[in-house]
């Protein structure tokens, strides 16, 4: 079902609600509703008790994969019997083939336009995009957590001048990386917007960074008498410090990642996410490990992660954002732009230049990991990062996307790894290098606070919209016929939404809807509320749905005033989220009891 139609018999549905609840009472039953100020909701253990559950379930694994040719041209006429596809060593059965071109548009239009929402009638929201997509969408991520000021100056130079040759008809977003991930451009493929996104944005100062202002290093214990058990001590604390500031940076990261994947989910096909950064802190292993040391430490999230972007379809295509730092030479040039003579102190600055060599390494070793995990490239130990940009827009132009069921179904939670072969001479083939066999069934073995912590963050309003689980919600305002309250219907597409087959015969749905309430003006959330909907459907319900969408309704009292809605859904059984914001404003007349 096209996104247009979902919209459309949503909407339709939406006002036209009571019809769907009086055909559906009996199949879909609201399980709880709750108001909470702390701004999280609790499902009952009785209510998880009476989940249904399955032994196994069916996961569809999709591969993107580049094809070039000896020249690095992209190979664009491949077939499915071509292909030869294992997993860990094992042949699997490729269930489907397309084929994306981003440089080939059927009706291309007559000006460049922004992708944006579908355009709905009065008090109607979504988080679903109306795009007109073909190809492969571009976002670039500016790293500014983990990037100097200096560095990010050079960076949005260089892509302004990037900006210049970039045709129209390419769909390019732009994300800010800072304390947390800020969209600063939503899809659009008008490069006259994004170069504006670009010179008006504000460099940010990384809280996170030695010397995040990039320029001179204060070195201040050179040259001083200080007793060798105070200097100790001192670099023991510098030592303490970094790695403190390192778990940060790590944590915001991985955070942003998740709620980049997140954003991203509801757009078909391949994306080509261009991390412009600096130092990327994390390294995608597929032996990373709970429990065996501070980097391993982070093994289940990161694993968490590359799962969410290989969901996605995400391909990642790291930048450095320090464009030539290699050899001795330069790396002394580096050393003196931290502010320190170069071969003042002796063997001081050879040590610092050896440092930053290792610095180089590992930030190097990080990019080059995770591009090979989900497919993309590392450019790195190259002044034009305008080219690199480019280069990585052309490489995930053209992809193959093949599907399969994996044979093996022990969902342990470790990796397995990929490889796919072609019986075309010449044919040169780039892909993740695999996924983390994570239980389909482990979102619901998860403690209740940690779900609700995790679904709490996405009803943050400021962030970019979840678009995993898409919906339409009818907010309508108090008034008499309701009672003098808000109500908020809605209408979640079943396309994405996990359904389960009983010995009853009916599919099995359960799903939360939350509405957190703001003042305009900004400031703490006034309230929460969130319902649970249990379906139960019946054949001949289950094909309503599958037109309209599943029904949630919240009912809402609030002052006159007004308000900012933070509206979201949840699929309990996988934690695929979808969120958007809404206003509502409520008349004096019409106001309900105070919240």
């Amino acid at each position: 079902m096209t996104a247009k139609r979902v919209i459309l018999n949503a909407a339709i549905a939406i006002f036209s609600c009571a019809t769907i609840f009086v055909t559906t009472a009996q199949a879909v039953q609201p399980a709880q509703s709750e108001t909470r100020q702390s701004g999280t909701s609790q499902e009952s253990s009785a209510t998880l008790r009476t989940e249904p559950t399955l032994k196994a379930r069916t996961r569809l694994v999709l591969l993107d994969v580049v094809a070039t040719d000896g020249k690095g041209a992209a190979v664009t006429d491949l077939k499915q019997d071509e292909f030869a596809l294992t997993e860990d060593g094992k042949k699997q059965q490729i269930r489907a083939l397309s084929f994306q071109d981003s440089r080939v548009r059927s009706n291309p239009p007559a000006e460049a336009s922004t992708m944006r929402k579908a355009a709905l009638p009065p008090n109607v929201f979504t988080n679903i995009h109306a795009t007109r997509q073909t190809g492969a969408l571009n976002i670039l991520l500016l790293d500014g957590l983990n990037t100097r000021m200096d560095n990010q100056a050079y960076v949005r130079d260089q892509l302004l001048k990037f900006l210049e040759r970039l045709p129209e008809d390419q769909p390019v977003a732009i994300y800010l990386l800072g304390v947390k991930l800020r969209m600063l451009q939503d899809f659009t493929d008008n490069p006259e917007t994004l170069k504006t996104v670009l010179r008006n944005f504000k460099i940010p100062h990384s809280p996170l960074m030695e010397n995040a202002a990039g320029g001179q290093e204060n070195f201040w214990l050179e040259g001083m008498f200080v007793p060798a058990n105070v200097k100790q001590r001192i670099l023991e604390f510098q030592q303490q410090s970094d790695a403190s500031q390192t778990d940060s940076r790590v944590a915001l990261t991985l955070s942003a990642l998740k709620t980049l994947a997140n954003n991203v989910a509801g757009h078909p096909g391949r994306k080509n996410l261009i991390w412009v950064s600096e130092a990327i802190p994390i390294a995608f292993e597929p032996t990373l490990a709970p429990g065996s040391g501070t980097r391993q430490d982070y093994a289940p999230a990161i694993s968490d992660v590359a799962n969410l972007l290989a969901n996605a379809q995400v391909a990642v295509y790291p930048v450095d954002a320090r464009a030539l730092v290699t050899d001795g030479p330069t790396a002394a040039d580096e050393y003196d732009r931290r502010g320190n003579r170069n071969g003042s102190g002796g063997g001081q600055a050879g040590q610092a230049i050896n440092d930053i060599h290792q610095e180089l390494s590992v930030a190097h070793d990080a990019m080059n990991r995770i591009a090979e995990y989900t497919g993309g490239r590392a450019f790195y130990n190259q002044n034009d990062i305008d080219n690199a940009v480019q280069q990585s827009m052309e490489d995930g132009s053209t992809s193959y996307t093949l599907g399969y069921y994996p044979e093996n179904k022990s969902w342990n939670g470790r990796f397995r790894k990929i490889s796919v072969k072609v019986s075309r001479p010449g044919v040169k083939l780039r892909f993740r290098l695999g996924y983390f066999a994570i239980d389909p069934q482990s979102y619901e073995k998860q403690s209740q606070d940690r779900r609700d912590a995790d679904f709490s963050i996405t009803l943050t309003p400021d962030i970019p919209d979840a678009t995993a689980l898409s919906f339409v919600a009818g907010v309508l305002p108090p008034s008499p016929k309701t009672g003098s309250k808000a109500i908020i219907n809605f209408a979640v597409e079943p396309q994405n939404l996990s359904f389960l087959d009983e010995n009853d015969g009916n599919k099995h749905a359960n799903v939360a809807c939350a509405v957190r309430v703001f003042r305009i003006s900004g400031g703490e959330p006034i309230k929460t509320e969130v319902t649970n909907v249990a379906a139960n459907l019946p054949p001949e319900s289950y094909r309503k749905v599958g037109q309209t969408g599943v029904p949630c309704r919240t009912e809402l009292a609030l002052a006159a005033g007004d308000y900012l809605l933070r509206l979201g859904v949840r699929d309990n059984h996988t934690g695929l989220i979808g969120t958007a914001n809404a206003h509502l404003t409520v008349p004096s007349e019409a106001a309900g009891n105070k919240p």
